[in-house]
């Protein structure tokens, strides 16, 4: 058993988060919050049979993310294969030799910024495989590994900009109130900068002890080949274009060009008029594009499909490339789902605190416990105290629409006159929880694929987030 929680640490973290979020449901009853106030019920408690079936139904409510970890395992299986994918990543790991700090700032900064602006924030997982193997190549330590690959995604959602996923999300749930993408711009933009300068300033720290010590593990590659396909016939080149255009086809998609970026009037996106236009291009009097493409959606409407569907076809680009039989592209998605299988045990596991938080709400109960500690406290006081309770409802939430679904409703209807501030202040704290709760897939799945521990991972990034929560609370001060 002992072996066991050592090899699996993280199993067994997001396996405890699940207990303990079983547990509040036999001590605490479940509460909604309507019309500014709490509705209790009784105690619903998990049971044995509902444990399962939940469990069972994570993987039918989140499909779309089990099949992106698998498909995304194949694709890089396949990819490590390849001479040209070697060459290429060994070529960049040697550009950049000596100057591993100016290459994790550059990659860190451009992976946090898409994150802080796409649509789905999960997608940005696709290019991170490959970030990866090159920082394995420049034998940077897992830490600094994590740091600049997750733990740039993590930072993109604290410092969320315009992202659909977070800001989109509380701009639809209380647009209403008038919340609009650039209701306190600045304060998001802010929080990004702090947060991207404060947790680049401890990467760089840890590049500098590790280099002067000279004792460290080096980054894990998962899909590290030993050996390549033999009848590689792929060049750098090659690989770089191909995988150029993924990146680029993947970042045009999810960019929110019918969202945030749709300009004031406009009624559809440029990247919608594009489509149409490219569908109704006529070949001999037949719409052959259109029948080429399907039912491909408009750059900035992509689902987590999307992507998948653009690596699938990359693959098989690639096979033609590499000249890699039907063999070797079936071993390798064997090999590829096998080494991501732990992932999506980890990601399901996060789900199901999620599943058990919304279905039997006993949050709300407890937060509106503690807000009532400061009932004759001033309005502004409540708020800043807020951020606490924001803190804790996002650790068990793991996307942000159910924080708001669950506390985001109430606080704003019972503090009208600072929505703006409680949109900010929510999204802070779920950006800053996913970066410490045994419930945030990304945090957990980004540990596992490296090895690190939840233990080692906080002993790295406590003072961090001490730091940023006091960032969320001057500022809330600030814009309150």
């Amino acid at each position: 058993m002992k072996k066991f929680a050592e090899k699996h640490n993280l199993v067994k973290v997001a396996g405890i988060m699940v207990l303990i979020t079983v547990l509040l449901t036999w001590l605490i009853p479940q509460g909604v919050f309507q019309s500014g106030s709490l509705n209790v019920t009784e105690i619903t408690r998990v049971g044995l049979f509902d444990f399962f079936t939940y469990g069972l139904l994570g993987m039918y409510y989140f499909t779309v993310l089990i099949t992106f970890i698998f498909v995304l395992g194949a694709f890089y299986q396949v990819l490590s294969r390849t001479k040209g994918y070697q060459d290429l990543t060994t070529g960049i790991a040697e550009k950049f030799k000596e100057r591993e700090i100016l290459f994790t700032l550059i990659v860190s900064f451009i992976i946090a910024a898409v994150t802080a602006l796409t649509n789905e924030y999960i997608v940005v997982l696709s290019i991170i495989p490959f970030i990866i193997t090159i920082l394995n190549k420049m034998k940077l330590d897992k830490t600094t590994t994590f740091a600049t690959t997750f733990g740039a995604i993590l930072i993109g959602t604290i410092g969320s900009v315009y992202s659909s996923k977070i800001v989109g999300i509380s701009v639809t749930s209380f647009s209403t109130y008038g919340l609009t993408y650039s209701t306190l711009l600045w304060a998001r933009l802010v929080m990004f900068g702090i947060s991207y300068l404060a947790f680049n300033t401890f990467t760089v720290l840890n590049i500098l002890k590790t280099k002067k010590d000279k004792k460290h593990e080096v980054a894990a590659d998962m899909f590290e080949s030993k050996e390549t396909n033999k009848n590689s016939r792929s060049k750098a080149w090659s690989i770089a274009l191909i995988f150029g255009l993924f990146v680029i086809i993947t970042l045009l998609a999810y960019l929110p060009w019918n969202g945030a970026f749709l300009k004031e009037g406009a009624t559809e996106s440029w990247a919608a008029k594009a489509l149409a236009s490219i569908n109704g291009a006529e070949v001999f009097g037949s719409p052959i594009f259109r029948f080429i493409l399907g039912s491909v959606q408009a750059f900035g409407e992509w689902d987590i499909f999307g992507v998948q569907v653009v690596m699938l076809i990359a693959i098989l680009i690639i096979k033609i490339v590499d000249k890699m039989s039907f063999d070797e592209i079936i071993e390798s998605f064997g090999e590829g789902f096998k080494k991501v299988g732990k992932l999506v045990v980890i990601l399901l596991l996060c789900y199901l605190v999620l599943e058990f938080a919304v279905m039997f709400p006993v949050i709300p109960t407890i937060i509106n416990w503690f807000l009532g500690l400061f009932g004759k406290a001033s309005e502004k006081v409540v708020l800043i105290f807020s951020t606490l309770a924001g803190t804790f409802t996002s650790m068990f939430t793991v996307e942000y629409q159910y924080t708001i679904s669950l506390i985001g409703s109430y606080l704003v209807s019972a503090h009208k006159e600072f929505y703006s501030q409680i949109a900010f202040m929510l999204q802070s704290t779920f950006g800053l929880a996913s970066m410490f709760s045994p419930a945030s897939a990304i945090l957990l799945i980004g540990l596992s694929y490296l090895g690190i521990t939840y233990k080692e991972w906080m002993k790295y990034i406590w003072k961090f987030l001490i730091l940023m929560f006091a960032v969320i609370i001057i500022l809330m001060i600030i814009i309150c």
